[in-house]
């Protein structure tokens, strides 16, 4: 199993579109093979810092449903409203 992890410093004023986008996202990721599960937290000492993991069955399955148009036209919108820092992590201890 493999790991997504986002750190999103969202835009000041921005926080309910970035939500929405956040939400489509994870709609279509739902969708693809290999998806096994997503979450977001949110800072409670920095409030315009989210994180989001999502966890996928294998690497290859995460970079295959980037490459969908589904997730492109997602992604872009979140331009202007978060800054983003992703990552892939393998689990080495449970």
């Amino acid at each position: 199993m493999m790991t997504m992890i986002n750190r999103l410093t969202v835009v000041e004023g921005k926080e309910e579109e970035f939500r929405r986008v956040v939400s489509d996202i994870s709609a279509y990721m739902r969708a693809q093979p290999g998806f096994l599960g997503h979450r977001l937290h949110r800072s409670v000492n920095r409030p315009a810092v989210y994180v989001e993991t999502a966890q996928w069955r294998d690497a290859e399955s995460h970079r295959s449903a980037m490459r969908g148009e589904g997730f492109r036209q997602n992604v872009q919108r979140l331009a202007g409203l978060a800054s983003a820092e992703p990552d892939i992590f393998e689990t080495l201890e449970d």
